[in-house]
């Protein structure tokens, strides 16, 4: 054999090899009558993934994707023309945008409701074809009730879909297939990476069917994450209870600590019932008693220990503005319709020492007093 030859052809059997961390299968096809064919199809780091996530929320079937934006799209492709969709109208800013733009491209009709009103939980006795809602919400962190939703739309369209973004709760403190969602979905950035460094989203159902229409939704537009990204998150989730034990304590804390400050009007904090939502952490909106948006901007900017920018449910903390950041995407008309002005922060709290993060954040209040 020519060296030009062995260069490229030299291999090792890893038949008998054991590794105790699952290896990075980075690599774009696989040999013929291997079961995964093809990356684009599937890989082992997709499949670790999706069976302990499924397992977590008792599904039947979960498809890794390219990020949670993604889950969403393959959720909504799910619709056909003349169909009708109906969101709660507390969503993440670039999920109304996309919504609104897909449902325009592909003549869906949709509406926004608050299912937290009468009014909203009305709009389920229309039937229409499927409910898709975050809770916690974003922003706001408001829990709405899962099966409240499910019986109420399915008693009047048997075949309507429930569609849950379950990204804030987790799939450890919530599992809305338990509770009549046809589909749970999570922004893997999130508290499942949990330190900033992959984006990947996933889709998990209890039908079997939808599960095999959002996995060849995957496989024909190659919308999948790498493989190392795959290997990234299964690393992460083995740290989601301790990360999310500690985040849980430090936002109780500073969220009781908040509450007893002048210049905070309100602290939102989701109802955790105990049954749908058994515990949460890490995430919490407060409104600023102020009248300028530079004072927002200037206690933003004096906090040290809280990234500004897009970052959330990490292992760092951070502070956003919403008005300016996640809702971005809509009019100042549409944010002030949902409660939302210049004035609401939001924090995430990471992993650093509590009296710490308390001791920052008394100093960005400081800065704004003076």
């Amino acid at each position: 054999m020519k060296d030009i030859t062995r260069l490229i052809r030299h291999k090792i059997s890893a038949q008998d090899a054991k590794p105790v961390s699952t290896p990075i299968f980075q690599t774009s096809a696989f040999k013929s009558g291997d079961p995964y064919f093809y990356t684009r199809k599937s890989n082992p780091n997709f499949v670790e993934v999706e069976e302990l996530l499924c397992q977590l929320e008792e599904g039947k079937k979960a498809v890794l994707l390219s990020s949670g934006m993604t889950a969403i799209s393959a959720t909504l492709h799910l619709l056909s023309p003349g169909d009708r969709l109906l969101v709660n109208k507390l969503i993440y800013g670039c999920s109304y945008r996309f919504f609104n733009d897909f449902c325009e491209q592909f003549n869906i009709s949709l509406e926004f409701a608050d299912l937290l009103a009468p009014d909203g939980l009305s709009k389920l006795d229309t039937g229409p074809d499927m409910v898709f809602f975050e809770t916690p919400t974003n922003p706001f962190v408001k829990t709405i009730n899962i099966q409240e939703i499910s019986a109420r739309v399915k008693k009047v369209n048997p075949k309507s879909l429930v569609v849950v973004d379950n990204t804030w709760a987790t799939s450890l403190f919530q599992k809305p297939l338990k509770f009549g969602a046809d589909l749970s979905l999570h922004s893997n950035s999130k508290f499942n990476g949990g330190h900033s460094d992959m984006i990947s989203g996933i889709a998990i159902t209890n039908n079997a069917e939808i599960g095999e229409k959002i996995a060849a939704y995957r496989f024909y537009n190659g919308c999948l994450p790498d493989p190392f990204a795959a290997w990234l998150l299964r690393r992460s989730l083995q740290t989601l209870s301790v990360r999310l034990e500690r985040q849980i304590k430090s936002t109780a804390i500073i969220a009781e600590h908040l509450r007893q400050n002048p210049l905070v009007d309100q602290v939102f904090f989701p109802e955790i019932d105990g049954k749908q939502l058994t515990n949460y952490g890490g995430l919490i909106f407060f409104h600023l008693k102020a009248t300028s948006f530079e004072t927002v901007k200037t206690f933003m900017s004096k906090l040290e220990l809280f990234d500004e920018g897009t970052s959330m449910a990490s292992v760092t903390s951070a502070v956003a503005n919403p008005w300016t950041g996640s809702h971005l995407s809509m009019s100042e008309d549409e944010k002030r319709s949902i409660g939302l002005d210049e004035f609401v922060i939001r924090l995430s709290f990471g992993l650093e020492d509590v009296e710490d993060l308390i001791s920052d954040i008394d100093s960005a209040f400081s800065a704004i007093k003076s």
